[in-house]
């Protein structure tokens, strides 16, 4: 009986010992290296720039404007929104300069270069596309979909839209 109990007793502290944290030393070691380690403080979300009103264009968004299309491979276009048209660009190595303000503007394609007046929306399907545009529609900021890594969308001064 005493040999029974000194067996389960070695056996309940075999089992004790195993379920503890036993690391090997390189274990050990790696985990020094996090130990101590500060926390990186968090900066400030910068703030967006205010909007000049000066880039600011009005227009009455109940107007529904034409789709306005771009379509091939290495195109060159110069288009005009009249009454906050859509403009759809479907190709790549397309060059498009767009003048007055857009709904929306599509670009369905690769390595695409649109320089436009202003747009409510700009939703990019592809990769390495650049569009700027110069003003902001009701003084709005363009709500941008779609837009991956390789693309690029930005505000630039007005005369740097002109061509």
């Amino acid at each position: 009986m005493k040999q029974a109990f000194t067996v389960i007793t070695c056996l309940v502290v075999f089992a004790f010992l195993a379920g503890c944290d036993m690391r090997s030393e390189t274990a050990k070691r790696e985990m020094e290296k996090f130990n101590g380690t500060p926390t990186p403080t968090l900066e400030p979300t910068p703030t967006e720039v205010p909007i000049d009103p000066a880039d600011v264009v009005q227009v009455d968004t109940s107007v529904q404007g034409e789709t306005l299309s771009v379509n091939g491979q290495d195109q060159k276009k110069s288009l005009t929104c009249k009454k906050l048209d859509r403009v759809t660009i479907n190709g790549d190595r397309c060059v498009v300069t767009i003048k007055g303000p857009c709904r929306q503007i599509v670009l369905n394609g690769d390595n695409n270069q649109v320089d436009g007046d202003a747009a409510m929306e700009i939703s990019l399907n592809g990769a390495n596309n650049t569009v700027n545009y110069s003003r902001f529609v009701n003084g709005k900021r363009p709500i941008i979909t779609g837009s991956s890594s390789e693309n690029t969308v930005a505000k630039v001064a007005a005369s740097s839209t002109k061509k």
